[in-house]
């Protein structure tokens, strides 16, 4: 006979399982519960191992974004790398909604703050003279780009109204290049604009190049 757990006990079920079973849920309608719905336990034994739907949430997105792939061997310059980058993170958002507002928005699981970093290494291998905090308007306005170009049906659309799913590959491909066009252009007549970090920057790229600072 099967050895019955005692009150209070959560079921043995890891974290990654959670994980596992929150991704299928989707991060679009990710809640404690309907993990342990859909796993046959109860929110107690989800409470135990992620301390709460925003953790939850944060997790779950931040495996997805780890599949991101970075690396882009065949894009010698800092614009054909961002254009990769971006096709590759729409077509991330198209496969799995949600991923886009963590991105956008955070807070961020250290994974992620890894990626971003990474991402400006890759902009400075291709130029080094780009200045760090150039490198992280120019990343993070290509992320926000692929994000926002993906288009959801919204509840707002009478039924059958709705925009067809996105995004749309040459739509994509178009806005990135001409933002990618006229950012390279706007740099080689020495015009960047001067960042400051958001109150709700988790992280910050707006630092000098000797002095790293991470998550508050």
């Amino acid at each position: 006979m099967p050895t019955r757990r005692g009150p209070g006990r959560p079921a043995t079920i890891s974290t990654q399982k959670i994980l596992d079973t929150a991704e299928d849920v989707g991060l679009t309608n990710l809640t404690r519960a309907a993990v342990a719905e859909r796993l046959g336990v109860s929110a107690g034994t989800i409470r135990h191992h992620v301390e709460s739907t925003h953790r939850l949430y944060s997790l779950t997105a931040a495996r997805i974004f780890a599949r991101l792939d970075l690396e882009a061997e065949e894009a010698a310059t800092w614009q054909h790398y961002l254009l990769t980058l971006g096709r590759r993170f729409a077509a991330l958002v198209t496969t799995h909604p949600g991923v886009d507002d963590y991105v956008l928005r955070g807070p961020y699981e250290r994974t992620t703050l890894d990626q971003f970093e990474r991402i400006l290494d890759e902009l400075a291998r291709r130029d080094p003279d780009m200045p760090r905090h150039v490198a992280y308007l120019l990343g993070s306005r290509t992320l926000t780009l692929s994000a926002t170009l993906y288009a959801t049906s919204l509840d707002r659309y009478p039924a059958g109204t709705t925009p067809p799913p996105g995004p749309y590959a040459e739509v994509v491909d178009w806005t990135l290049r001409a933002f990618l066009r006229g950012a390279g252009q706007l740099l080689d007549e020495d015009e960047a604009p001067v960042l400051q970090p958001t109150p709700d920057a988790r992280w910050t790229h707006i630092r000098d190049d000797t002095h790293r600072t991470g998550p508050s």
